[in-house]
């Protein structure tokens, strides 16, 4: 028996198509004639023109040639097939969105068939971001970053109404691949805008920008490689045990005179954990600009005060040239912090943010 190919994304039948969207009205007409008088004709309700409207419809999608995509697009290891997980429930205003489809499965493939790529990282498949009307984007990405961050949104929705971040919409998970759905917010980030601006501008924004996971997930480092803690961490100096237990060369004695560098301090707030310009989505109106929001919170949770300070930092080299160092908010910036950050930099002399 010859292998057939499983039904993907690549070889199924677009769902919004106009041809597609028209037969799945008259099967929605059949199916209420026929819960309605189960013993039917089917034929009858056939319009004699149905043959005739069907092909004037697939000349019509003839015309719309879809986009072709790249090889790293996660869409292309979609299986409608796959099992289908609710790990967060939909908002309403999703669901509606399901509602032209036959299963939420085909539902998530057709919505980003026809959505706007906004975010591919330069990782194959790693994280895509796509928006799928004017008002919601789906985040395809690993799904311990998809569930921290969609916690993290709903507690600051419940927490800190007035603070500047998309909101959760849901969050699935079909086969291995997980879809966070969030709020779309318009603008552009500020890497992008940077260059636009001058002194003034920059430091108007630095001024208005404004331990773990908040679901007990432990906490995290991803500088060398991913690490999550292994059990609950309760206090700052349990954090610095976590931090400096992972090493091949340094000594227990090296250690010992690095953590006896750092400040004492019990106090944990709230982070982000990758707070720089890519992250930060600002508006220009009347000449000028404001932040609109904060993005991409998957590392947040609760960490040290000087934890954001420390990461925000992170991409810093000595061949540097973004100025947007110079204009870190005063709450974040490593003048703030300055011996957790320099200690840090000594343990991590090649720490990048974010991986």
């Amino acid at each position: 028996m010859a292998h057939q190919l499983p039904k993907t994304r690549v070889n199924k039948t677009n769902q919004k198509t106009v041809s597609a969207r028209y037969n799945l009205t008259v099967l929605r007409g059949l199916e209420a004639m026929l819960l309605k008088e189960p013993e039917a004709d089917i034929s009858t309700a056939l319009s004699s023109a149905y043959s005739k409207k069907l092909q004037w419809f697939k000349d019509l999608d003839c015309h719309h040639i879809p986009p072709s995509l790249s090889d790293h697009d996660i869409r292309h290891r979609l299986d409608e097939n796959e099992p289908v997980t609710t790990i967060f429930p939909l908002s309403t205003e999703v669901e509606d969105l399901c509602r032209d489809y036959a299963s939420i499965s085909e539902a998530i493939i057709g919505l980003l068939d026809n959505s706007e790529v906004l975010y591919e990282s330069p990782w194959a498949a790693s994280v895509m971001v796509f928006r799928i009307n004017e008002n919601i984007v789906v985040k395809a990405g690993h799904e311990g970053f998809s569930i921290t961050e969609h916690q993290t949104l709903t507690y600051l929705q419940e927490h800190m109404p007035e603070f500047p971040a998309p909101s959760p919409h849901g969050l699935l998970r079909l086969g291995i691949h997980c879809f966070l759905f969030t709020s779309y917010i318009s603008g552009m980030n500020l890497e992008d805008a940077w260059p636009e601006l001058d002194c003034s501008q920059k430091q108007d924004i630095s001024q208005h920008a404004c331990l773990g996971d908040v679901a007990g997930g432990g906490c995290r480092d991803l500088r060398r490689s991913q690490r999550v803690s292994t059990k609950p961490i309760k206090s700052v100096a349990e954090f610095e045990d976590f931090i400096f237990e992972f090493s091949n060369k340094a000594t227990p004695l090296y250690v010992e005179l690095l953590r006896g560098l750092m400040p004492l301090s019990n106090k944990i707030v709230f982070t982000h954990g990758d707070i720089r310009p890519a992250n930060i989505m600002v508006r220009r109106e009347d000449g000028k600009w404001t932040v609109t929001a904060i993005i991409d919170w998957e590392d947040s949770g609760f960490y040290p005060e000087s934890w954001d300070a420390i990461k925000t930092a992170n991409l810093l080299t000595s061949r540097e040239h973004f100025d947007w160092y110079k204009y870190i908010p005063q709450s974040i910036s490593p003048n703030r912090y300055p011996v957790q950050w320099l200690v840090d930099r000594i343990w991590y002399p090649s720490a990048v943010n974010g991986f």
